[in-house]
């Protein structure tokens, strides 16, 4: 849905009178986020990356202190990153 004309010259005239009186937070909301300049696909497969470091962080932790629950826990996260980049793979394929 489009904005009216006046709307967005309200738009303006409220981002003019912010950046006059708070400059550093015009420039703050104004620049981009680094996770924009990244593809959706790019920031799954980081989080995966992620979860699977975590994963594995787990297994080390119940290798240390011999829990077998941890051990499972580590193990299940780091099948469950697996099965999601097989995933992400076979849904790049499709397109």
């Amino acid at each position: 849905m489009a904005l009216a004309e006046h709307e967005k010259r309200e738009l303006d005239e409220i981002e003019q009178r912010l950046a006059g009186e708070d400059p550093k937070l015009a420039a703050a909301l104004t620049r981009p986020s680094p996770f924009v300049l990244l593809s959706r696909r790019t920031l799954r497969v980081l989080g995966l990356v992620a979860a699977h470091l975590c994963g594995l962080l787990v297994l080390v932790g119940g290798v240390t202190w011999s829990s077998v629950p941890l051990l499972v826990l580590g193990a299940v996260i780091c099948a469950g990153v697996f099965a999601g980049l097989l995933l992400l793979a076979r849904v790049k394929d499709r397109t």
